[in-house]
């Protein structure tokens, strides 16, 4: 989350073109404490932070077989 916050401050205007793009209030996405994964996609397309970054928990990785 760290990184989409510090995306959205980097330059005025983001926050809200970004709720406008994905249909909800500005203030909605200031409230969200992990991107819900509804909007994940659509926040990494408008973002280009990948979906691995913006929600790390739902990410992680596979598990290894033993042969």
């Amino acid at each position: 989350m760290e990184k989409l916050i510090a995306y959205l401050k980097a330059e005025r205007g983001r926050l809200t073109k970004l709720a406008d793009r994905i249909g909800v209030n500005p203030s909605a996405i200031s409230q969200w404490k992990s991107v819900p994964v509804g909007h994940l996609a659509e926040v990494e397309d408008f973002t280009g932070i990948p979906r691995e970054e913006l929600l790390p928990g739902a990410f992680r990785p596979a598990r290894e077989t033993a042969a």
